[in-house]
């Protein structure tokens, strides 16, 4: 009786410390969208446009660990990552909330230079991208996959 008593409590103290460590993910919210779209790319660049939208009917609020609000995966034709927008980036240590009234949104713009990690530019063909939110903890229904064409 006293081991299981034991069990229980290390069980009860430990499933909390091993879900909040590795940066669980939610249930997707209903009414909360990913926006995520793509300029058409020029010689040098390519501009994502990536957010969130609130078409629910109630005010939502999501919580982020860093200055960091989106992250984008390029993945060449292979399903090889080829490119990561974090990928060697500091973000500030700040924990910040983003509220959104019902019909609200928040939208960041970025240029990438259509280079990879690597620093090389990478060559013409067919990509995919996965855009997604970094609200902690991560919510999956705020992600998106678009395809490139370079």
């Amino acid at each position: 009786m006293r081991a299981y008593r034991r069990l229980r409590l290390v069980l009860v103290l430990l499933v909390p410390l091993i879900t909040l460590s590795c940066g669980s993910v939610t249930i997707p919210r209903v009414g909360l969208n990913v926006i995520a779209t793509v300029s058409q790319p020029t010689a040098r660049s390519m501009t994502f446009q990536i957010g969130v939208e609130n078409s629910g009917t109630k005010a939502e609020t999501l919580q982020f660990g860093s200055g960091q609000f989106f992250d984008i995966e390029v993945k060449d034709s292979t399903g090889h990552l080829v490119w990561k927008y974090s990928f060697g980036g500091y973000f500030t240590a700040l924990v910040w909330n983003l509220e959104l009234a019902p019909g609200q949104s928040e939208v960041r713009e970025y240029a990438w230079n259509l280079t990879g990690n690597d620093k090389d530019p990478l060559p013409s063909g067919l990509y995919t991208a996965k855009v997604y939110i970094t609200n902690s903890p991560r919510d999956e229904g705020l992600s998106k996959v678009v395809r490139l064409t370079i």
